[in-house]
């Protein structure tokens, strides 16, 4: 499975190896002739760092450029923030449930059980940086 995640961006900032990009992310009907009257299409700004750049000298603020991700990094990221989570969670409800019959409680022990799980991701950060990188290219303009 050699998909990829490919967005096209603005290099807003340059700074070292890194650079901040601006992609517009869109939905699916947001390039529709009519989404302007029909109010359904989604369309968001959004501003990714891309860090340890290659030869960034070739890159000017302003200019379009392709950033890329394999699709595994992108299933990786949604195990990492939402499907783990979820799972301490319910591990935590359940294992409560077992413990007291209180429904508080059992609530209250989701969420705390989530604390340690944000701080070892808070204290990795760098390290799911590198990770979860985006590449970056310039476009061919021939």
């Amino acid at each position: 499975m050699s998909q990829k995640i490919i967005h096209s961006g603005t290099i807003e900032t340059i700074s070292g190896n890194d650079m901040r990009v601006r992609i517009v992310q869109a939905s699916a009907c947001a390039s529709c002739k009519v989404a302007a009257q029909c109010h359904a299409s989604e369309q968001k700004e959004k501003l990714v760092d891309v860090y340890h750049v290659r030869d960034i000298q070739q890159f000017a603020i302003g200019e379009t450029v392709t950033l890329i991700a394999s699709s595994q990094t992108g299933m990786n990221a949604v195990l990492v923030a939402f499907v783990i989570p979820f799972l301490i969670m319910v591990t935590a409800v359940f294992g409560c449930s077992k413990l007291t019959d209180s429904e508080p409680v059992m609530a209250l022990s989701g969420i705390l059980f989530l604390i340690p799980y944000y701080i070892v991701l808070f204290l990795y950060r760098d390290r799911l940086k590198e990770r979860f990188a985006f590449q970056v290219e310039k476009i061919n303009n021939n």
